[in-house]
């Protein structure tokens, strides 16, 4: 055996041995202390590159679905405001029907004036205060902008989509105009043959009249018309036609006249109905309701209302801006929109008129003597409120909701991901630290043997003592 002073192969072994014991000690403390698995790039270049990717993933999920949550609060805030517009235009039907129903003195139909003008004072109100986060909601800046529309041929316009966001002005054209349901009589003399009972029943309801032998057609317009407001029915004389037609039109106006006694022959027999509008938009032929279509393409969708008796082609509209655009997903160019009504007395309404009719001094108010005009008006506005409701809880449920739901999925699976590459395995990494902190104090142990033998030769060199 050789014996000098340079440090021998042990000597060495030992102190690397120390060395990497300490390093994985100090590995493992790391790791737990982080509780990542992976802190630099050289604990796993290539996982690291796949954390990277990941965070940024995961990032872009939540902001998505916080954008989401508050898209929940914006609708939810914009559907309060509703819900309350709706109330008011509640009260002032309920006002409308106490001032026709009769027996009303003129200080009592007064006071409902005054009802109404508060009403509808407090709907303009929610209308330009109701906003979120400093956003308002239902002043018209939350939906399309439509201008160019003529009254005589288009009564009202509510579009829901542009795609794009950009301005188009769409081709349109009325191919046949709604008509009310109709039945004639026809008498060659001018009057009623024989002593008859009709029954006259439209949308409205059914009255019984009677007329006697002789009676002229034009007496039994008049006779009809009384009755009108009772029926939906009204009349007018043609030559030796009695024309018995329905005030409403579309295919949901009625109009039945029977003889119940004597012969009262009418031309088509039984229940006559109305025809719908049919117009064409960029080229796409759609059948309404009533005067109404309901249109849906690839760059539209709206609601246009079309004045009554009009035909052929509609002056340029054009439409422009944009509604409330949300983002509920990662990808920029995913965006989901929502319009709003513009909610105000002087935008809600129909072909009978606006809301602002209804205001004292308007052609619709209590003192008017126009209540039917004030109906109409008052039920349009309402079922324009109940659209937007139901369009907002649409988007919230399924747009908004589906949007949640896959957010929250997705979310779940990269952060699972991101957990298996990037987190450490704490019983694993504990077994290490455990066996790193028995490997460097066994390494300790062996280096102070080694400086123990090289005090040995120190000792041979001095000599005995």
């Amino acid at each position: 055996m050789r014996i000098g002073t340079g440090l021998f192969g042990v000597d060495l072994s030992a102190q690397h041995s120390l060395t990497r014991a300490m390093n994985q000690l100090a590995l493992n403390s790391v790791r737990l202390s982080t509780m990542k698995r992976i802190n630099s790039g050289a604990d796993d270049p290539s996982g690291l590159i796949s954390v990277g990717k990941l965070e940024s993933e995961l990032a872009a999920l939540q902001a998505a679905n916080e954008n989401a949550y508050r898209a929940t609060a914006t609708v939810q805030t914009a559907d309060t405001g509703l819900a309350q517009i709706g109330g008011l235009l509640r009260d002032i039907k309920a006002n409308v029907i106490a001032a026709a129903g009769g027996g009303l003195t003129d200080a009592e139909i007064a006071a409902k004036q005054i009802e109404v003008n508060a009403a509808v004072e407090a709907l303009n109100r929610i209308g330009a205060s109701t906003s979120f986060a400093g956003r308002k909601l239902l002043d018209g800046s939350g939906g399309y902008n439509v201008s160019g529309a003529n009254p005589a041929q288009v009564t009202d316009i509510q579009v829901y989509q542009n795609t794009g966001g950009g301005s188009q002005t769409p081709t349109i054209e009325v191919v046949s105009a709604a008509t009310s349901a109709t039945t004639t009589f026809t008498s060659a003399t001018g009057t009623v043959g024989e002593d008859v009972s009709l029954e006259i029943k439209g949308n409205e309801g059914t009255v019984v009249l009677e007329f006697d032998a002789d009676t002229t057609l034009q007496q039994v317009a008049d006779a009809i018309n009384t009755e009108s407001a009772s029926t939906g029915v009204a009349a007018a004389v043609n030559g030796n036609d009695l024309v018995i037609s329905s005030a409403a039109v579309g295919s949901d106006a009625t109009v039945s006249v029977q003889a119940l006694e004597g012969t009262f022959a009418v031309t088509p027999s039984g229940t006559a109905h109305g025809t719908d509008v049919v117009a064409k938009v960029n080229g796409v032929e759609f059948t309404g309701k009533g005067n109404k279509v309901a249109v849906s393409t690839a760059s539209l969708q709206a609601d246009i209302e079309f004045a009554q008796g009009f035909t052929g082609a509609v002056d340029p509209i054009t439409i422009s801006g944009g509604a409330m655009s949300f983002i509920f997903s990662p990808n920029l160019g995913d965006v989901s929109t929502l319009a709003l009504p513009n909610v105000n007395a002087a935008a809600l309404g129909g072909s009978a008129g606006r809301l602002s009719d209804l205001a004292t001094g308007g052609s619709a108010d209590l003192k008017s003597g126009n209540l039917q005009k004030a109906m109409a008006i008052v039920d349009a506005a309402e079922s324009e409120v109940l659209q937007a409701r139901a369009r907002a809880g649409a988007f919230e449920k399924y747009s908004i909701g589906a949007s949640h739901n896959l957010l929250d999925s997705m979310e779940e699976s990269v952060s699972q991901g991101l957990s298996l590459v990037r987190d450490t395995d704490v019983a694993q990494t504990m077994s290490n630290l455990i066996r790193s902190q028995i490997l460097v104090q066994s390494s300790l142990s062996m280096v102070s043997l080694t400086s123990k033998r090289r005090g040995l030769i120190s000792g041979l060199i001095g000599g005995p003592r």
